[in-house]
C-alpha cells in the first residue's frame, strides 16, 4: 500500500511540475524571451529558413498561412494559364517585377527573381528582408530571428505592386486600409508545429488567402426611369474605397445588360456596356455614372442586370436586377 501510496504522490508532483515547466515556458517565450541565453537561441536556428526557401519549407511551422496562400492569386502568379497568355509566354519583361518579385519594400518597384519562380508571390519575397523574417508582431521565433514591422498594416505595402488601385483608394480619404478588407484578421496561432502551437499566444492572424471580395447589391445604388426614347440608368459605387472593377494590368469586367420589352413580355431589343479600369469606364467611389440606352417605341419595360466578371475568370455572377416601367 505504502509502494502505491509514494507512486500516486510522485505521479502528482511530476504532473504540477510538467504544468509548472509549460507555464515557465510560456511566460518566457511570450513575455522575456530575452531571458534565454544566447547559445541555446542559436542552437534552435534554422539557417536555411533566411536563405530563400520554398513556400512548403515554411509551411512545416505556419501550415495554416501556407493552405490560405495556396488558395489566393498570389499562389499562382506565375503559372496562371491567364497569366502566361497575356504575358505573351511570359516574355513580357514589364510583368515579371510583380509576379516573380526577389523582395517586396513598400512603394518600391521590386527586381525580378531567378530561382523559385513557381512560388509566384509567396512567403519569402514578403518576409524576409535583412536576413530576417519581418512580420506585424514583436515575437520570439526560435527557429528564425524575427522583427516587427509596422509596414504590414499599411496600405502603401500593397501599393508595391497594387499602384492604380493604392491611388484610387488614397484619392478617396478612406480609413480602412487595403489589408481591412482582403486580409481579415482572426484569433488563431501563427504556428501549428508542436510544441511552438501551445506555447505561443494566439494572436490576430490575417487571411493569407487575399480574397478579392464579393462585390454585392449593397455595393451599389442603381437607379433607372425612361425619358422620351431613353432608357437612363445612375449606378453609384457606394461603399467601395477604390474603382469597381479595379486592376493595374488585369481586366476585370461590370457588364450592365438591358432587355426591353414589349406589353406582352417578349423581348423587343437588347443592348449592354460594359464597365472596366482598362477601358476608363469604372465605378469611382460615390461618384455616379450614368449611361444611357435607346429604347425602341414598342418598349414597355426594362430589365436590368448587372454582372461581375474577375480577370481570371470566364464566369460572371450576378450583382443586382431591377425591372422599370415606362
Amino acid at each position: 500500500m505504502r509502494s502505491k501510496s509514494r507512486l500516486y504522490k510522485w505521479s502528482v508532483l511530476a504532473v504540477v511540475f510538467s504544468g509548472l515547466t509549460c507555464l515557465f515556458l510560456y511566460w518566457l517565450i511570450n513575455y522575456q524571451p530575452t531571458l534565454i541565453p544566447s547559445f541555446i537561441v542559436q542552437q534552435a536556428r534554422q539557417p536555411d529558413l533566411m536563405k530563400y526557401p520554398e513556400a512548403r519549407r515554411c509551411a512545416e511551422c505556419h501550415q495554416d498561412i501556407f493552405e490560405a496562400w495556396k488558395k489566393s492569386r498570389h499562389s499562382v502568379a506565375w503559372v496562371s494559364k491567364n497569366y502566361i497568355k497575356d504575358s505573351e509566354d511570359r516574355t513580357k519583361e514589364k510583368c515579371l517585377p510583380c509576379h516573380i518579385p526577389t523582395v517586396v519594400v513598400p512603394g518600391v518597384k521590386p527586381d525580378p527573381r531567378l530561382h523559385q519562380r513557381d512560388d509566384g508571390i509567396f512567403c519569402v519575397p514578403c518576409h524576409v528582408r535583412d536576413q530576417v523574417m519581418n512580420g506585424p508582431y514583436d515575437l520570439f521565433s526560435p527557429p528564425h530571428p524575427t522583427r516587427k514591422n509596422d509596414d504590414y498594416r499599411l496600405s502603401k505595402f500593397c501599393s508595391t505592386c497594387h499602384q492604380k488601385t493604392f491611388k484610387e483608394w488614397r484619392t478617396t480619404g478612406s480609413n480602412q486600409s487595403c489589408q481591412s478588407c482582403h486580409m481579415k484578421r482572426g484569433e488563431g496561432r501563427l504556428t501549428q508545429k508542436f510544441p511552438l502551437s501551445l506555447l505561443h499566444a494566439k494572436k490576430e492572424v490575417a487571411d493569407h488567402s487575399f480574397p478579392k471580395g464579393d462585390l454585392k447589391k449593397e455595393n451599389l445604388f442603381i437607379q433607372s426611369s425612361f425619358h422620351k426614347a431613353t432608357l437612363l440608368i445612375r449606378l453609384v459605387n457606394t461603399t467601395i474605397p477604390h474603382r469597381v472593377p479595379t486592376a493595374d494590368n488585369g481586366d476585370p469586367r461590370l457588364y450592365v445588360s438591358v432587355t426591353f420589352l414589349d406589353a406582352a413580355g417578349n423581348q423587343v431589343e437588347r443592348d449592354s456596356a460594359i464597365l472596366s479600369p482598362q477601358q476608363d469606364t469604372a465605378l469611382s467611389f460615390q461618384k455616379p455614372k450614368d449611361l444611357e440606352f435607346f429604347a425602341p417605341s414598342e418598349t414597355q419595360s426594362a430589365q436590368i442586370d448587372v454582372r461581375y466578371k474577375p480577370a481570371w475568370s470566364k464566369e460572371k455572377s450576378d450583382v443586382t436586377h431591377l425591372t422599370v416601367t415606362r
